[in-house]
């Protein structure tokens, strides 16, 4: 008997394998910024302690399957994650059945100082049909829910479901070059607020190509429709989105360019609900070995277009970064420093509108100088203890010293595995 138990488990643990960790960290969030006549700074910190549980199939299963489990107690809030997975493969190793699910649940300690947040949970589930399989390519449905329920809702946290399905043609082989082409339908709904209730209905397109030493070009792009259900509350829109980056070779590295841009059109324009161009992007060098240690420095750029809206700006700055990752010891490091302007940060208000002369010119917004640094690392210490980092700080000074702000992030993971 105690034979075959031996047995079945060495023959379960071929097939899958089952682990745990424990994490301690701390987390850190800073708002520093001008309130009437006195600075103002909001730092909320947080001890935390999480336990996960992972378990997954056998890499070489056509049913394979994974799903993870944390529990985390910290001193501000308590929370809760499940996420699984679910694939059935063909006997080309390429997806037929894909079916993802997780669960986030939220719950705020009595003397948090997240004072105006509510407890929470949040869920989605998505799953995948592959019906047609080619050599090169495959034909794709998809279907998706996602649910949002606060404890106590209020005007800025909606109780929301969404809804939505799509079709998808996507490219199947391992080379250089890979592409995706779709369109997809869905459908959100506020039950405290069904006036803002809307449509969505998108096309959306990417592709990517790529050599090893990191030559290529990758770009997506997504243009939406957006109905809402009263347009006296919220006006319906077109949104488009566009994301592409490219790198060629230039002496030793590489010549490299990033741009990003978002598109708001409005059927009907509003104070709130305004027309806006948003362009942004960096150009530059990038050098190093990308086995040991890569750099890049270059220029970055910003602009805001919103028509006569005081919120348009213009901004430039100086770029530089480094990243390694290696087996034990890896991440990576972004300075930029630069200048924000505001074509009009001010606007004239007043009691007579066909007397200029008794207007007033209200400065909302004025010109900054900025530093935006990220830090990521990671160290594994030996093979039952990980260090992670994580920090983010942005303080802007501004030509009206009363606007002057900062953001700032800090987290430090410790994990340990059995």
């Amino acid at each position: 008997m105690a034979h075959g138990a031996e047995f079945d488990f060495e023959r379960a643990t071929t097939h899958r394998t089952w682990a745990w960790d424990l994490t301690a960290g701390f987390d850190s969030y800073l708002h520093s910024y001008a309130l009437a006549v006195d600075d103002t700074t909001e730092t909320i910190s947080e001890f935390m302690l999480q336990v996960g549980a992972e378990g997954r199939s056998s890499h070489r299963a056509r049913h394979r399957w994974r799903v993870r489990a944390e529990s985390c107690v910290g001193t501000e809030l308590f929370r809760e994650r499940f996420a699984g997975e679910y694939r059935y493969l063909g006997t080309d190793k390429i997806d037929r059945v894909r079916v993802n699910g997780s669960f986030w649940g939220r719950q705020y300690r009595e003397t948090t100082d997240y004072s105006r947040s509510s407890d929470n949970w949040e869920g989605r589930l998505e799953a995948r049909l592959a019906p047609l399989v080619g050599s090169r390519a495959k034909f794709e449905t998809r279907a998706w829910t996602s649910n949002i329920r606060y404890a106590t809702p209020s005007s800025l946290e909606l109780d929301h479901r969404t809804v939505g399905a799509g079709v998808f043609a996507r490219s199947t082989t391992l080379g250089k070059t890979q592409w995706g082409v779709g369109t997809r339908m869905g459908a959100r709904s506020y039950p405290d607020s069904a006036a803002i209730d809307r449509d969505t209905w998108s096309l959306e397109a990417d592709f990517d190509h790529h050599d090893y030493s990191g030559q290529g070009l990758r770009a997506y792009h997504k243009s939406q429709r957006r109905r809402v259900a009263d347009e006296r509350v919220r006006p319906s829109a077109w949104t488009h989105w566009s994301d592409m980056s490219g790198a060629t070779s230039a002496g030793s590295g590489h010549v490299f360019l990033d741009l990003q841009a978002e598109i708001w059109q409005y059927d009907e324009e509003t104070a709130v609900y305004f027309n806006s161009v948003r362009v942004e992007g960096a150009a530059g060098f990038r050098g190093g070995d990308i086995l040991a240690a890569v750099w890049k420095v270059g220029l970055a750029g910003e602009r805001f277009d919103a028509g006569d809206s005081p919120e348009s700006y213009t901004q430039i700055g100086l770029r530089g970064g480094l990243e390694s990752y290696g087996a034990e010891v890896g991440g990576s490091l972004t300075l930029e420093y630069g200048r924000r302007n505001y074509s009009q940060g001010s606007v004239s208000i007043g009691t007579d509108a066909l007397d200029p002369d008794l207007w007033d010119t209200v400065l909302l917004y004025s010109d900054f100088n900025y530093w935006k640094i990220w830090l990521m690392g990671s160290w594994q210490i030996n093979p039952h203890f990980d260090l992670d980092l994580m920090a983010n700080y942005e303080p802007e000074s501004h030509t009206e010293k009363a606007d002057d702000s900062a953001l700032g992030f800090a987290s430090v993971r410790v994990r340990w595995r059995p």
